[in-house]
């Protein structure tokens, strides 16, 4: 495995601002065609805006990936304004920018992902009728568990004192985003129905991309966490590609599966990090593991997920055996990890890899 140190450029010679412009004003010109699309009597129309919508909240939602990192433009200020406005239309404007951010760049420096609560004990404890409604719904590729994460970022304000200083911005974010929503109830049923499909579609593929890129140990924020080297860190991050001659598919997901190169340079933009990744690794790195690959586990395991944590991926001659790689669940880097005081869970027990 490749221990080349990427050279500067990478971070700071070679971002194009203007880059990052484009993008962001196709997120907010896709987002408004998207709309005026599943609005429309057509079902022609409304096919291309829910496939529109469903390309703009992913490519918003990875754009901020860009942004927590500052890798998108110089400023700070420009970077937060930015965030916050895609942040709005992914629907998870609930949780600051800036928490995001903090709570991201802890798992790149300490080598670790981070989760509020044990989610395996959090879903046992439920009655069963509610436990079994859930499984049915994570069954049928509904992702009720992510849904109810968001909700709990939504509700943590008013029920813990951590985000009291947060309620009144909450409660204005609600009216406002409900109002939009029932606007377009109003004027078009229909897209209330396309809306929530696209929605449903973006969080699967999200969490899709998200639950393969890392066998890591999970603790809660503020436990002590051992000293990960930079070889565990290779060894337990996986770059999920779509291989071969399509690898230019790999813009429709924002360049996100290229997670090695983007670990080793948290500041590349997303725009270099093919280039980044040919640079540090050879095309048959063992960390490179294909989409393809794992469509199967991702349906195989889409219930063991929710109580066995990653599972492993097995190293042999012939590469790597994915047989049990089980995948994470409420991964995504738009959910806030603070521990929540007020769900009486039993803690969270770190997962070792």
């Amino acid at each position: 495995m490749s221990v080349i140190s990427p050279e500067l450029d990478f971070r700071i010679s070679r971002r194009q601002q203007w880059v990052s412009g484009v993008v962001f004003c196709y997120c907010l010109i896709a987002y408004a065609c998207s709309i005026f699309c599943i609005s429309s009597k057509s079902w022609t129309l409304n096919a291309v805006g829910v496939l529109l919508l469903v390309h703009t909240l992913m490519w918003s939602a990875y754009f901020v990936h860009d942004l927590i990192h500052g890798a998108a433009f110089r400023q700070p200020k420009v970077n937060g304004l930015v965030g916050n406005v895609l942040l709005f239309l992914t629907g998870s404007c609930y949780c600051r920018f800036q928490a995001l951010a903090r709570n991201h760049l802890a798992h790149h420096k300490n080598r670790a992902d981070f989760s509020a609560f044990s989610i395996a004990n959090f879903l046992k404890s439920l009655p069963k009728p509610l436990l079994q409604l859930i499984i049915g719904l994570e069954w049928a590729y509904f992702p009720v568990v992510n849904l109810i994460l968001r909700w709990f970022c939504i509700i943590a304000p008013f029920l813990g004192d951590a985000r009291r200083s947060e309620r009144s911005r909450t409660v204005i974010l609600l009216l406002i985003r409900g109002s939009l929503f029932l606007l377009l109830g109003w004027y078009s049923s229909r897209a209330i129905v396309l809306y929530c499909f696209a929605y449903v579609c973006f969080i699967n593929l999200l969490r899709f991309i998200d639950c393969f890129q890392h066998t890591y140990a999970v603790f809660q924020l503020g436990q002590t966490l051992p000293q990960y080297s930079l070889e565990y860190e290779e060894a337990n991050t996986y770059s999920n590609l779509i291989l071969g001659r399509w690898q230019w598919l790999n813009l429709v997901f924002f360049n996100f599966g290229y997670h090695n190169a983007h670990h080793r340079v948290i500041s590349c933009p997303w725009y270099l990090l093919p280039q980044l990744d040919a640079e540090l690794y050879p095309a048959s790195d063992r960390q490179h593991i294909s989409l393809g690959q794992l469509v199967g586990n991702y349906h195989r395991f889409r219930i063991d997920r929710l109580f066995d944590g990653y599972g492993k991926v097995i190293n042999t001659d012939a590469g790597v055996n994915l047989d049990e790689f089980v995948g994470g669940i409420g991964v995504s880097f738009l959910i806030l990890r603070e521990p929540l005081s007020w769900l009486k869970v039993p803690t969270a027990i770190a997962q070792q890899s």
